[in-house]
């Protein structure tokens, strides 16, 4: 069994800041917006399957920017669209086909989902609000990933962690 001291690491991982995240449990306080930054950012839509580099960070951008004017005067619905996977920064993206498949996969990203919203003060439950700009970002991306129809930026992942790093203080600051 891995331990440092008496906090066993069963289940854990380290972040970019150095930080431990218990994946099975845990803890809201423990999660870092530059941690958020950093996996999301790194991390492709798609699984990768696209011509050209296209980060999960760049989607929950995308979502934030389809919301109704009405939404988008509620920062708390925008810092909501912007960590709406946030969860994928710690355990990935997993593509919907296998996700049905692994339901241990879902309870645990729910559970990080849930101490992720309780540490930015989000409620958990209106995620589910966000579905319908959820689904149709990712329409625009696959229309411009496949099919050419639509113009998306391709942010580097520095780039693309430094722009929802902004985006964060922004809707965080008038809260």
């Amino acid at each position: 069994m891995n331990e440092i001291g008496a906090h066993n690491l069963d289940g854990c991982m380290r972040t970019y800041t150095g930080k431990t995240i218990d994946l099975i449990c845990p803890d809201p306080m423990t999660f870092d917006i530059r941690d958020i930054a950093q996996g999301l950012a790194f991390k492709a839509h798609f699984a990768g399957q696209s011509k050209h580099y296209f980060s999960i960070a760049q989607h929950c951008m995308l979502v934030c920017d389809l919301l109704p004017d009405g939404l988008k005067t509620d920062n708390k619905m925008m810092m909501l669209a912007l960590l709406h996977d946030a969860a994928e920064a710690y355990i990935g993206d997993m593509i919907k086909p296998l996700k049905v498949h692994l339901p241990t996969y879902v309870l645990v990203e729910d559970r990080i989902m849930k101490a992720i919203c309780k540490k930015f003060g989000l409620d958990h439950n209106r995620i589910k609000e966000l579905k319908p700009y959820d689904i149709e970002a990712q329409q625009i991306e696959y229309d411009n990933f496949y099919n050419g129809v639509r113009s998306i930026s391709y942010l580097s992942p520095d780039e693309a962690a430094k722009q929802f790093k902004l985006r964060y203080i922004r809707y965080y600051s008038t809260n």
